[in-house]
Formats: C-alpha cells, structure tokens, sequence
C-alpha cells in the first residue's frame, strides 16, 4: 500500500468510516506513550522512531493535540518535532486534534491504530495529549502503555497517581539528566509498592537517545498476544447473588418471576451450594455457604444477601490469566473446574476497581 493510499484511508476512517476488512489484523506491537505536559513525550517518540529504524523495523506514529475549545481547531506540533522522519518510508507519522473528545485520544484514535497495524506497521506508537489524572482511554488500544514523566514533579506525582500512575506498564523518567531524578523514582517505586505491582522503571534523556535503546529492547521483549486466536471477552456468563438459603430466594426467582432452575450442585472447593437460573444468553447464580467459615457465608456476614461478583467468558482463559497476571493483576487463585465443569479463574478486587470478577472458560 502506498503512502498516498494509505494516507487516504487513514482520513476516511478518521472521518468515521471503518476499518477496510479486507486488511489483515496484523501483529505490529501498538504502544500507548502518555504523560503530563512538558515531560517530553513527542521528543522520546522521535528518539524511539530512531532506534526502531535502525533495527529495520517500520513504524507508524498517531500523535493527537488538543483542540480549541473556542476555535476548535489545533495546533499539530507534533509534525515539527518529528520532521527529521517525513522523507523516510518506513516511518508514517498522522497527526489528529481530539475534536473535542476527553480521555486523552481522539474518538476514532483506535481505529487509526488497527488500520496501520493491520498496513503491516512492526511498530504503532500512540503518542496522547498531555493528560492528568483520568485521561486514560489509551490502555483500552495500547499492547502496552509507557507513563513518561520528569524529574522535579514533587506533589504532582502525588496528584496523578491515582489516575494515569496506575495504568503504567513501563514508565520513563525523561530528562533524566535534570536534578532529582533519584527522588523521582522513588517516589514511582513508593507508590508501586502499594499496590505490590512489578512495572519496569526506565530513565532516559530523549535528545540525545540516552536510555532509548534499553526502553525499545524491553519493549520488543514483551509476551505478545497472538492474533491469530484473539484473547476476548465473548459476554457475560452470569450475575452471582449471595443468599442465605438458595430454597428460600427461589420463591421469589422462581416462583415469582418464573425463572427455571437448569442446575443445583455443591462446589467442594469453594464450600458453596450454587443454583443456576437461565436467562436468554446469561443467568443468574445463587451462591448459599455450605460452611459458616466460607467466603460466601464471611461476604453475608459483613454485606447481607446481593450482587457478590459478575463472571465473564473468555476466549482462553490460560492465557488470559496468564497475560493479566503477568501485567500485576492478582489472581485469588490459580485457574480451576467450578460449577458445570467449566474453568475459572477470580481476579482481586483491589485491582479491578472493587469489583469482583470471575473469568470463565467459554
């Protein structure tokens, strides 16, 4: 595909129109590179561009800028910064105002990046508005989100780091060569151990490529997902009620709103007696404790009977734990048979939001 072809294309979907399904999915790595203003985000992507051409590799660049609110039009300043790359043709930079959009992309940023991955792109690099606290749309498309930050942040550290802070798979302290630097990454690591998550800390100066080459090797070192069989969500397998007696609650489930009952079983490990409900494509699980000392029977004690947790199917769920856990999510036990003979697996809460989810095996 040519330049000009797919310069055409990339404004038809950024116009709205959907990604051509006669382009493959590709399997180029999409990195999400975010961060406050002025931690120079645009500098370390032209350092990355550098680096990966020099390994042959062929990269396209999203870099999206604010619009006005008065004008609504932008300034694309990304363009300058990356100059030195335009006459290269392994190297496709797009430039795209967020049209108003929060989060930190434009609304069609995502779509942009499959339709270069699917170009046959070995890197996309997704490069936000200078963001704060919440603007964190870019792990929802990213393989893997880089928070670059500076030295000298003091309490700004602290002010974001319930936001962006969290969504970090790498982070790059930039302009490394500025005092406090050793603070800085203090204060990442403070943080981190709070939530006894492992993310790489890397210090570069992107002006002079300093620390690039280390950020791009972990970078291409990273577990990727194949494409081939993609890792989903397919739906929700069931809403799980904590009740004190399944008997009981079925003369309102079943006797009141007329929903059948296709299942009843104890779950040994888990000291739980479970009742299915169908309803159209999902159901409903009734969880009642077979043992007072049983997660089901503390949750009751301290909440009373309601919602406990929402179960999805998955694709793979091997795999799925196994990514997730790999990028600090915890996992309250290894994946194993439950209700029905299917697969499952619980995810903490303390990392999901507080909400507790169950991946099932679809």
């Amino acid at each position: 595909m040519s330049p000009r072809e797919l310069a055409r294309m990339a404004t038809a979907v950024e116009n709205g129109a959907p990604v051509p399904s006669s382009l493959p999915e590709g399997d180029g790595l999409i990195i999400g590179i975010t961060g406050p203003p002025g931690a120079g985000k645009s500098t370390l992507v032209g350092a990355l561009i550098d680096d990966l051409r020099n390994r042959q590799k062929r990269v396209a660049i999203i870099a999206v800028d604010p619009s006005s609110r008065a004008t609504g039009g932008a300034v694309l300043g990304d363009r300058i910064r990356m100059q030195r790359h335009h006459a290269d043709p392994g190297v496709f930079i797009r430039s795209m105002a967020t049209r108003g959009a929060t989060g930190g992309l434009a609304k069609t940023s995502a779509a942009l990046a499959r339709l270069f991955r699917g170009a046959g792109f070995d890197f996309v690099i997704l490069e936000t508005v200078g963001v704060g606290q919440d603007e964190i749309d870019v792990t929802a498309t990213a393989d893997v989100t880089v928070v670059v930050l500076v030295p000298g942040m003091g309490d700004e550290v602290q002010a974001i780091k319930a936001g962006i802070m969290e969504i970090a798979d790498v982070f790059a302290i930039n302009k490394a060569d500025r005092p406090g630097v050793e603070q800085t990454q203090r204060e990442i690591e403070n943080m981190l151990s709070l939530g006894h998550a492992v993310v790489p800390i890397f210090r570069t100066v992107a002006t002079e490529g300093t620390g690039v080459p280390e950020l791009v090797e972990h970078l291409i070192a990273r577990p990727r997902i194949a494409r081939s069989e993609p890792i989903a969500v397919r739906g929700i397998d069931h809403l799980a009620i904590a009740v004190r007696s399944i008997d009981d609650s079925l003369g309102f489930y079943r006797d009141q709103l007329g929903l059948p009952v296709d299942l009843r079983e104890t779950v040994a490990q888990e000291r739980v007696n479970v009742a299915m409900l169908p309803i159209g494509d999902t159901r409903l699980e009734l969880l009642e404790p077979a043992d007072p000392t049983s997660t089901v029977a503390r949750f009751l004690e301290k909440r009373g009977p309601g919602l406990h947790h929402v179960a999805l199917r998955v694709a793979d769920l091997t795999t799925m734990a196994q990514t997730l856990e790999a990028s600090g999510i915890r996992l309250l036990a290894p994946p194993q048979k439950g209700a029905g003979g299917h697969l499952y697996v619980f995810l903490h809460p303390g990392d999901t939001g507080g909400v507790l989810w169950e991946l099932i095996q679809d």
